[in-house]
């Protein structure tokens, strides 16, 4: 009974105690702290609510190695290993950028602060390619002919043998004219192109021919739009015509703006008047091509393109950003002579007049399989409100075209990406797709998911071609 007391009596006095601790301001201000602290965590919940994170594909193919900024749906992760071959190369083109050594300036090219050609062994080191006169611009693209040789503009157009490093002048422009446009047939004997004043008052040439020897077939005012560019080069099965060439109208500026599309044809008698370019595809509303496909067989255009707001955060390069994009896709056969453009097929839908612009989608850099029976695109949103992020995803169309009958299939999810910027580049094999996401080149494997990266530029990069040595 007294063991029983003391301890009642010791219950007593430490919650006495408490007590009167609690009483003090150093207890108040603890107690305080705590309930602030656990007010703050209820407002930081309410105020975010829990996003599932799908989770990323791994990439065992090189250490180190940026994490690939690929997410499947249902955060399903493939099993298959992407293996690069050993005797591949991967051509790229960079603008020039002081800040990053991997981007030197070339000491044989007078215009190397407008950027460099590289080529690199996959998942390897990159080399600065000598290439003179080499001119970075978004609009002309460079590209491998058939022969394997490397064709880019500049001060003029250049042949490069990329192995050898001889290079050859094959076009000449004057001191105050800019390249706008270069196209290059299927088969690789005709080369079309175009040059404007750099000031853009002046006038427009086009020029046509076998690869080596183009001349001109074609000029006007720049006061007297459509302002033409070369969109691609047709061969012809008439006697009376050489090839088709395709023009897209630039409306005056120096980007990679393609609105609307019209025939001109090359014909073989010496001397004859100048034809006019026939329309094909109506520029307004704001349409325009966007890729023909490997056999020149179809066009996809897109019936309606808009702008999209700038990210102030500097994440998409400005001459990117300043573009117009697909807010819709269309599918269409060509062929005929002429060409004609046949009964369309609608891969994606307008979107008009919505609310807000973050509820638009657009489309950029679609690509054909070299097979042509898928499309690959990229389909991005933005935000509404600075700095205006942009939101991508891949997704896939299949074509078929029985019985000469086109036919699209609904487009399917590929894959989501957290990248700021993602661009579809150029095929790897049959079924592997090389794309750029935030300073990387990535290599992935359409059949199996697998994928591995390329090369860090830290950087915007552009692929051009995977070849091999002495071959494509």
């Amino acid at each position: 009974m007294l063991t029983m007391l003391s301890l009642i009596g010791l219950l007593l006095a430490c919650f006495n105690g408490l007590l009167i601790y609690g009483l003090t301001p150093q207890a108040q201000q603890a107690a305080a702290r705590s309930a602030t602290a656990t007010v703050s965590a209820l407002e930081t919940r309410v105020a975010s609510p829990i996003v599932l994170t799908p989770t990323p594909t791994p990439n065992p193919s090189a250490t180190p190695t940026p994490n690939p900024p690929i997410f499947w749906p249902n955060n399903s992760v493939p099993n298959a290993v992407l293996q690069l071959p050993e005797d591949r190369y991967l051509l790229y083109e960079q603008p020039y950028n002081p800040n990053f050594p991997s981007n030197p300036k070339n000491s044989q090219n007078p215009n190397s602060q407008q950027g460099n050609l590289f080529l690199a062994p996959l998942g390897g080191q990159p080399e600065v390619l000598n290439a003179p006169g080499y001119i970075y611009n978004q609009a002309v693209r460079p590209m491998l002919t058939p022969s394997g040789q490397l064709l880019y503009s500049g001060d003029g157009l250049w042949l490069l043998d990329i192995f050898s490093g001889q290079a050859t002048q094959i076009a000449t422009i004057d001191a105050d004219e800019v390249v706008t446009s270069m196209a290059l047939s299927s088969d690789g004997h005709w080369l079309a192109w175009s040059s404007e004043p750099s000031n853009g008052r002046g006038t427009i040439k086009i020029y046509a021919g076998p690869l080596a020897s183009t001349h001109l077939v074609y000029q006007q005012s720049t006061a007297d739009c459509p302002c033409f560019r070369v969109f691609a080069v047709l061969p012809s099965s008439s006697k009376q015509v050489l090839a088709y060439l395709l023009l897209t109208d630039s409306r005056g500026s120096h980007e990679a703006i393609q609105n609307g599309l019209w025939v001109l044809p090359i014909t073989a008698t010496a001397g004859q008047e100048q034809q006019q370019p026939q329309e094909i595809l109506d520029e307004d509303p704001q349409q325009g091509p966007l890729l023909l496909s490997p056999s020149d067989r179809f066009l996809l255009y897109s019936p309606n393109e808009g702008q999209v707001p700038y990210p102030t955060d500097n994440s998409v390069p400005a001459d990117i950003a300043a573009l117009s994009y697909a807010n819709s896709l269309s599918l269409a056969s060509l062929g005929g002579s002429p060409p004609a453009l046949g009964k369309a097929q609608i891969v994606l839908p307008a979107q008009r007049a919505l609310r807000s612009i973050a509820d638009y989608h657009w489309v950029t850099t679609p690509l054909f399989t070299p097979d042509e029976r898928s499309l690959v695109y990229v389909e991005f949103s933005s935000d509404d409100q600075p700095p205006y992020e942009r939101h991508s995803a891949l997704y896939t169309v299949q074509v078929s075209d029985g019985n000469g009958h086109l036919r699209v299939a609904k487009p399917v999810l590929l894959a989501t990406t957290t990248a700021a910027l993602v661009e579809l580049g150029t095929w790897l094999n049959g079924h592997t797709l090389t794309f750029y996401a935030d300073g990387n080149i990535f290599a992935l494997d359409l059949s199996s998911g697998a994928i591995a990266t390329l090369v860090q530029a830290r950087t915007y990069v552009r692929a051009i071609a995977v070849v091999g040595t002495g071959r494509i």
